[in-house]
């Protein structure tokens, strides 16, 4: 009886763990998607060697008002 008691226990300890993780890449997937009301600025960080993720000020922009060539 104290087997069978360990082994449920061990499986719904298991199961717990395994929905965190998948709540953290859910978490992790909406947190890299930005809505902008026209789209994200399309320039590449030097530091973080990453895509900007400010938004654009006009629908004919690409880069945002930090990228924008002058």
């Amino acid at each position: 009886m104290k087997k069978i008691f360990f082994i449920v226990l061990i499986a719904l300890t298991t199961m717990s763990f395994l929905s965190i993780e998948d709540n953290q890449t859910i978490l992790i997937q909406s947190i890299e998607t930005i809505e902008c009301k026209y789209r994200q600025c399309n320039a590449i960080a030097r530091s973080t060697e990453k895509r900007c993720k400010h938004c654009v000020s006009d629908s004919s922009d690409y880069q945002c008002y930090q990228h924008k060539p002058n």
